[in-house]
């Protein structure tokens, strides 16, 4: 009767510990990141009483999550996949509007415009309104040139800001990690279950995902490896390496900005890893940075710098609008009291093609003085307005990319190629959205909680429990009679 006793208790210790666990998982069926857990039994060591074995009850062997570690791996790499494709998105979308010519006066019509007051004023070359005209078209396009590269130069800026915060935000993340390694290491020498800290280490894991590819393993000392692919091992165990982004040169920049961000090691800040990070936001950001916004910020340089070059050549030749003294060998003097009366620049002169958007500028001589833009080639023709045409003409001059194509063509492909590239980045994204979340649906169909399932299960554990109950019982009653037996 006291092994009756004693299987009746193992049965109400192992119901206890099923309806324990059932209703652990139904008050986690909403936390993110959960894995439903089960109880695993098996029959305790029979006793071999007089020739034959009997049972001795059960006992609970283990509480263990229901997980999937090829399925957990596959969902880490949807989620890098999926937060690089909408980073990169996001951020051409951001660029995309700079270049807005439908909403908006973008560059194209405002250098259209500067070419058709040029036009206008060959018409009347001696009014003085449409000399005024020309010189405020012109600082319109030193506006809008300027405004684009300012712009550009911005949004590489935010991404510095992004990489910045991000990798405080990571290295939050690797301490984490490393906090978790070392708890579960602790509680599993100790016998104790783990399944509830091996979720919260999943999702951190998850969330880091999101930054760059990573990849995951124990070693042959069952310490959880998490490495960044491409860089290098981050958390080793109890141990994790922090990530420090600092502002370099120019010359040691990825975008050739001075100031920009790179990433190292904190405990190796001489060497950095920028570059070896592969897929989610990181190497999003900065594929966008390097690439991107550079050869806009470059193609931008060269359209200012052949624009200003080729209106310079051409008023250079001219007379500015002022009597010229002419020399008794019938050569036009170069200069007067006012200053050069011919080779004078619309534009102030740039060297050098970077930065030529940035760095554009009207010619101090026309900016102070009206009469200084040039529309006769010969000095003293009031009415003479072949340079003003020459250059209106311009407009049609294939000057850019070796004479192959017009400014307007060179801008509008310049333009179209952002719209493009964040279309594809957009259809890029959607995929990538439906890839993460059919990943994400099989990891819920298998460590997910299932209300219905559980419900089943409750009634199934509390009829077992109540048998078990009934057991200790039906003991307890035999062991009454046979007392009885005495009195």
């Amino acid at each position: 009767m006291s092994d009756l006793l004693n299987i009746g208790k193992s049965g109400l210790s192992a119901a206890r510990s099923n309806l324990q666990t059932t209703g652990h998982n139904i008050s986690n069926a909403n936390t993110e990141g959960f894995s439903r857990q089960r109880v695993h039994q098996q029959a305790n060591a029979p006793i071999l009483k007089q020739g034959h074995n009997h049972g001795s009850g059960t006992r609970v062997r283990s509480i263990s999550r229901v997980h999937d570690e090829f399925v957990e791996k596959r969902l880490n790499a949807s989620i890098s996949n999926h937060n690089h494709h909408q980073e990169r998105a996001d951020q051409l979308t951001q660029i995309e509007n700079l270049f807005n010519e439908v909403d908006t006066d973008g560059l194209n019509k405002v250098l259209n415009r500067f070419y058709n007051s040029f036009r206008e004023l060959s018409n009347q070359p001696e009014n003085e309104t449409l000399r005024s005209v020309v010189r405020d078209s012109a600082g319109l396009v030193v506006q809008d040139f300027q405004r684009i590269r300012n712009n550009l130069n911005e949004s590489a800026r935010n991404i510095d800001y992004r990489i910045n915060t991000e990798v405080e935000d990571i290295n939050t993340i690797l301490k984490s990690l490393a906090e978790l390694n070392k708890r579960i290491t602790s509680l599993e020498a100790m016998g104790e279950q783990t399944g509830d800290l091996r979720d919260q280490r999943d999702l951190q894991v998850r969330e880091l995902s999101k930054s760059f590819k990573i990849q995951t393993y124990s070693d042959d000392r069952n310490n959880f490896i998490i490495s960044a692919v491409g860089v290098g091992t981050l958390v080793s165990g109890g141990q994790h390496q922090e990530l420090h982004a600092s502002a370099v040169s120019q010359d040691r920049s990825g975008n050739n900005m001075d100031g920009s961000m790179e990433i190292f090691f904190r405990n190796r800040p001489s060497t950095p890893i920028t570059s070896g990070f592969q897929n989610g936001r990181f190497a999003s950001m900065l594929e966008v940075r390097n690439n991107d916004i550079r050869e806009l910020q470059d193609r931008i340089d060269n359209v200012a710098y052949d624009f200003a070059k080729s209106v310079n050549a051409v008023h250079r030749r001219g007379y500015a609008n002022r009597p010229t003294e002419i020399g008794p060998d019938g050569t036009a003097r170069n200069t007067d009291s006012w200053g050069p009366l011919t080779g004078i620049n619309f534009f102030a002169n740039i060297d050098d093609r970077a930065g030529a958007a940035k760095n554009l500028r009207l010619s101090d001589e026309v900016r102070d003085d009206l009469s200084n833009i040039v529309t006769a080639l010969n000095p003293n023709s009031p009415g003479d307005n072949r340079v003003a045409i020459a250059i209106s003409k311009l407009q049609h001059e294939r000057i850019m990319s070796g004479g192959s194509a017009t400014l307007e063509e060179y801008y509008l492909q310049t333009i179209g190629n952002v719209g493009l590239e964040a279309g594809k980045a957009k259809f890029d994204a959607e995929q990538a959205e439906g890839i993460y979340a059919q990943a994400n649906a099989v990891r819920e169909r298998i460590s997910g909680v299932s209300l219905d399932e559980e419900a089943a299960n409750l009634v199934k554990h509390q009829h077992a429990f109540q048998a078990s109950a009934k057991v200790i019982q039906a003991a307890d009653e035999m062991f009454q009679t046979v007392l009885g037996l005495k009195r």
